[in-house]
């Protein structure tokens, strides 16, 4: 069975950020999806807005998050808690 786009950017963070917690949330209140990362001693939010979302596929939204991974591990190390949006 193929990997949802979901199961595809989860694995993407726990490959990448695996001594962290990642959890994942659809956000009504702000049209988004949710990937939260847990260090411990701070939760990094990383939204990525609906519209994004629902215009990639798995391979376009690896691609996209891939692109913004020199931002996402500067706001990680930062080790303070963060709202990434991810447009």
């Amino acid at each position: 069975m193929a990997a949802t786009k979901k199961e595809t950017v989860l694995d993407f963070f726990n490959t990448g950020y695996n001594e962290y917690d990642i959890d994942y949330r659809e956000n009504s209140i702000t049209e988004s999806y949710d990937f939260i990362i847990d260090t411990g001693t701070s939760r990094i939010f990383l939204k990525i807005d609906q519209k994004r979302w629902d215009d990639s596929n798995r391979s376009s939204i690896i691609d996209f998050l891939e692109s913004k991974e020199e931002q996402i591990r500067k706001v990680v190390s930062d080790n303070q808690n963060a709202i990434l949006r991810m447009n």
